[in-house]
C-alpha cells in the first residue's frame, strides 16, 4: 500500500475510541464469573461430552459421514443445553476424500516394511502398487531441484529430506511443496514422500498435502523419521534404493457439502452485538480427534451448559461455533466469515480452543494492543483458574486468524501443552491424552471469557478497517507467513 496510506492506517490504529478496551469495575460480572466457575468446577459435563464425541463417532473427517453425524450430534446437545437459534450453517469443499491403503516396502539393497500413512486429499498410485527407484530430493532447494532434476523423475519416488548445511524455515518449505508436486505430477514421478520430523519412535502424521482448498493428484505420504534418515543415508552412499509403494484413496468428482454448528445465548441490551466461541469439530482419521478438537468442542459445549444453568445472561449475545474444515485450511471459519459478512460489524471478539490438552496459559490478542488493559483486568478476576499471561501476540494456524484476517479480535487461547506436537494428526490422538482436571478448568475459563467479555458495560473492541488490519498485520510481520500460505486477503495497489 502506498507509504502514506499506511501511515494513516498505522495512526487509526493507535487512537482507541474513548468507552472502547477500558478496564474498570463490573460487579455484576464479577458476581456471575464466581458462580459460573463454581458451577464448572464442580458439576461440567464436559468430559462426557468429549468421551461420547469420540467414542460414538471416532474420526470426523471433513465431508465424511461420521463428520455429519458428529454435527447432527453437537446440534442436538446445542438445543438439549438450551442454547437459542441453533442450527447448521453449512458450505462446501471442493472435493470429497477418503483414506485408503498405504503400503511400502523397501526391496533394494533389502527389504524392509516401511511406516508411511497418506496426506489428506491426494492422489493414489495405479492399482496394485508400483516397484519403483528412489530419487532423493533436497527440500532446502526445491526450486533448483525442479528446474535441474525434473527430467529425470518420470517413474520415480521422491524422498524430501534437508541435504544443506542448514536447514530452511519448516513453514516456507511446506509452503513451496504446491510446486514440486505439480513439477512431480508434471513429470510423471510415482508419489513423494515427505517426513514431518517429529519426536517419537516410528511415528507418522498426516495432514493436508497444501494448506488450502484443493486436490493434488500424486500420492503424498509421511515417513516415519526414523525411516527416512535410513533411506538419506543409503542414498548418500549412491546405492541403489527401490521400494514397492501402494497407496489407494478415493475422492469424489465434485464438492461435498460440510456444516459449521451455530447456536447462541441472546444478550438482554446489545443482541445484535455478539461474542464468539468456536472450537472445530472436524478431525483427522487415523484417531479419533480427542485432543485436536475433541475436547475444544467438549469445552465450548461445556461453556455455554455453564452460563445457562447459573440463569445469568449478558448484555451482548454469545455464539457458540463449531467448525468443520479447519484441518484442511481453516476453511469452515472462512466460510462462516464469507457468510456473516455483513454481520461482522457486530462482532466484538472471537475467542477459539484449539492448541492441545493443557492447561489455557495465555490471551494474545492478536495485535490487539489497546485490549490488554481489559483483559489484564479480567484476569485477576480468575485468578484462582491459572496464571494466564495477557499480550497481543499472535497464535497461528486456528480458526481465530480467519477473524483476525477480518479485522477483528481473533484470539486463540495459548494451552501449555508440550506433547500437542506428537499428538496431533496422528494416532495417538485418543481420549486417554485427554486430561480431565486441565479440561474442566479451561471449560470454566471459556465461559468466563466469553461471559465477561459480552457482559462488559462498554463494548471492548470494534472492527478494524481493512487498511487498518493490513497495517497491523504488516506492523507485527504476519504478511510473509500468510502470503506463502496463500491467506494475504489484501490486493496490493496499483501503481
Amino acid at each position: 500500500m502506498p507509504i502514506i496510506s499506511l501511515f494513516s492506517a498505522i495512526t487509526l490504529l493507535a487512537s482507541t475510541p474513548a468507552g472502547i478496551g477500558q478496564a474498570g469495575p463490573d460487579p455484576d460480572s464479577k458476581a456471575a464469573l464466581e458462580e459460573i466457575k463454581a458451577q464448572t468446577l464442580s458439576q461440567s459435563p464436559a468430559y462426557a461430552y468429549v468421551q461420547e464425541l469420540s467414542d460414538t463417532f471416532g474420526p470426523r473427517l471433513t465431508g465424511s459421514v461420521q463428520a455429519a453425524k458428529a454435527c447432527e450430534w453437537a446440534e442436538q446437545k446445542m438445543k438439549g443445553i438450551g442454547l437459542k437459534n441453533v442450527h447448521l450453517e453449512p458450505w462446501h469443499l471442493s472435493h470429497g476424500w477418503q483414506r485408503g491403503r498405504a503400503f511400502a516396502q523397501l526391496t533394494a539393497p533389502f527389504r524392509l516394511d516401511l511406516n508411511i500413512t497418506s496426506y489428506g486429499w491426494v492422489g493414489s498410485t495405479k492399482a496394485g502398487g508400483v516397484d519403483a527407484d528412489v530419487a532423493l530430493v533436497n527440500d532446502d532447494q526445491l526450486g533448483e531441484e525442479i528446474k535441474r532434476h525434473a527430467a529425470s523423475w518420470r517413474g520415480k519416488v521422491l524422498l524430501l529430506a534437508p541435504l544443506g548445511p542448514t536447514h530452511k524455515n519448516g513453514i516456507r518449505t511446506y509452503s513451496e511443496l504446491g510446486g514440486l508436486l505439480t513439477a512431480a505430477a508434471k513429470a510423471h514421478a510415482v508419489a513423494v514422500i515427505s517426513a514431518a520430523g517429529r519426536p517419537g519412535v516410528m511415528l507418522t502424521h498426516t495432514g493436508p498435502a497444501l494448506f488450502y482448498d484443493s486436490y493434488v493428484p500424486i500420492p503424498v505420504v509421511d515417513i516415519a523419521a526414523e525411516h527416512q534418515k535410513m533411506l538419506v543415508r543409503l542414498l548418500t552412499q549412491k546405492k541403489t534404493v527401490r521400494m514397492k509403494i501402494d497407496v489407494e484413496n478415493e475422492v469424489t468428482a465434485g464438492s461435498v457439502m460440510s456444516p459449521n454448528v451455530v447456536g447462541e445465548i441472546p444478550g438482554f441490551e446489545h443482541p445484535e452485538e455478539v461474542v464468539l466461541l468456536c472450537a472445530h469439530i472436524d478431525s483427522w482419521d487415523l484417531a479419533t480427534g480427542a485432543v485436536d478438537d475433541g475436547e475444544g468442542v467438549a469445552a465450548v459445549l461445556g461453556a455455554a451448559n455453564a452460563i445457562l444453568v447459573e440463569h445469568v445472561r449478558p448484555r451482548r449475545t454469545i455464539r457458540f461455533v463449531l467448525f468443520t474444515g479447519e484441518e484442511e485450511g481453516l476453511l469452515g471459519s472462512l466460510a462462516y466469515v464469507r457468510t456473516h459478512k455483513a454481520e461482522m460489524k457486530n462482532v466484538v471478539a472471537s475467542f477459539a480452543i484449539d492448541w492441545g490438552a493443557g492447561p489455557i496459559t495465555k490471551i494474545p490478542l492478536a495485535g490487539r494492543e489497546e485490549l490488554e488493559p481489559a483483559y489484564r483486568h479480567f484476569t485477576q478476576l480468575v485468578a484462582d483458574l491459572g496464571d494466564i499471561q495477557v499480550d497481543h501476540t499472535y497464535l497461528l494456524f486456528t480458526d481465530a486468524y480467519s477473524f483476525t484476517l477480518a479485522g477483528i479480535p481473533g484470539v486463540a487461547l495459548l494451552q501449555n501443552s508440550p506433547d500437542y506436537s506428537t499428538i496431533g494428526h496422528s494416532a495417538a490422538d485418543t481420549l486417554d491424552k485427554v486430561d480431565k482436571k486441565n479440561l474442566i478448568q479451561n471449560t470454566a475459563f471459556l465461559a468466563c471469557i466469553s461471559f465477561w467479555s459480552a457482559n462488559y458495560p462498554n463494548r471492548l473492541s470494534k472492527p478494524w478497517t481493512p487498511a487498518a488490519t493490513e497495517a497491523a498485520l504488516i506492523r507485527d510481520n504476519q504478511r510473509t507467513m500468510l502470503q506463502l500460505f496463500s491467506l494475504w486477503p489484501f490486493v496490493a495497489p496499483r501503481r
